[in-house]
């Protein structure tokens, strides 16, 4: 016959179950899509979202959900898609700043967000990162990298244990210079004594 979706209830006539599949927890999908920053998983991301929120399993729908959910914690972002690849994805340093703030006063959530970013001379796209200066170990970020345009946002713990957000968004620059500088920022903020 046609298939047809239906929820199985345990021990139903006439079925059998095929196949069981148990997905990673969420914190674990998100962590694998932020710390070495893989697009493919961020664009799936977003289309999960669209699926269980809006019905809908589209880039569209997910990208609604993110454009609100950044709006009520301060930030205004232009998204096209989940992964950040397109021109058109726009934020400024300023807005990706609240965001950060907003994210850590998130209950639920905050941890489990900060703990997917990746460490700053350990782990993600940071592992070569940074390493032997004050930002190591005491600086959480994603990066973003598109031709000519390099980004690096996240969180510093400052002497006596004051966590700092930070936004680096840079455009029109030779990439490797550009992490050069934003390692060099990063590790003042880690040292930054107020």
């Amino acid at each position: 016959g046609k298939p047809k979706r239906q929820r199985l209830r345990p021990k139903q006539p006439g079925v059998s179950r095929l196949a069981l599949v148990r997905s990673s927890s969420m914190s674990a999908l998100i962590a694998a899509t932020n710390q070495p920053s893989d697009n493919f998983l961020a664009e799936m991301l977003t289309k999960a979202l669209g699926a269980e929120f809006r019905s809908r399993g589209t880039t569209a729908a997910g990208v609604k959900l993110i454009r609100s959910f950044a709006r009520r914690r301060g930030a205004r972002v232009k998204a096209q898609n989940g992964s950040g690849l397109s021109r058109k994805d726009r934020a400024s340093a300023r807005g990706v700043g609240r965001f950060l703030e907003g994210m850590r006063s998130e209950d639920g959530v905050s941890d489990t967000f900060l703990g997917s970013l990746a460490l700053a001379g350990r782990n993600g796209t940071l592992a070569d990162r940074m390493r032997g200066t004050a930002a190591q170990d005491r600086c959480r970020a994603k990066t973003g990298t598109l031709t000519a345009v390099s980004v690096l946002s996240g969180y510093c713990i400052a002497p006596g244990g004051r966590e700092i957000a930070f936004s680096i968004l840079m455009n029109k620059v030779d990439i490797y210079r550009a992490h050069l500088y934003q390692d060099k920022m990063a590790a003042l903020i880690a040292r930054y004594r107020p």
